[in-house]
Order: structure tokens, then C-alpha cells, then sequence
């Protein structure tokens, strides 16, 4: 259930910053910031693993 909320809560939070990327950025740079959010979501995702799967 923890998990389940700290995902749709990840989702939530990836979802707005994606938003706001778009917004400030504009659609030229989007695959550069697309590279950064995709790395730095693995390592969200791969420490939350880490943490959680340990708990």
C-alpha cells in the first residue's frame, strides 16, 4: 500500500515538473531535458528500490 502511494505520488510530481520543462523551456530543448528527467528518474526509482526493498 506505501508503495503504491509513493508512486502515484512520484508519478504526480514527474508529471508537473515535465509541465513545467515544456513551459519554461519550450518543445526545442525537450529531448535534452527528456535525457536529464530519464536519468534522474532511474535514479529515483533504483534508490526507492533500494530503500524500500531493504524495509
Amino acid at each position: 500500500m506505501l508503495q503504491a502511494l509513493l508512486s502515484a505520488i512520484v508519478e504526480i510530481l514527474l508529471s508537473a515538473a515535465w509541465s513545467a520543462v515544456v513551459r519554461f523551456f519550450g518543445l526545442e530543448n525537450v529531448v535534452e531535458i527528456a535525457t536529464v528527467v530519464f536519468g534522474l528518474g532511474c535514479i529515483v526509482i533504483s534508490s526507492a528500490v533500494l530503500l524500500l526493498g531493504h524495509g
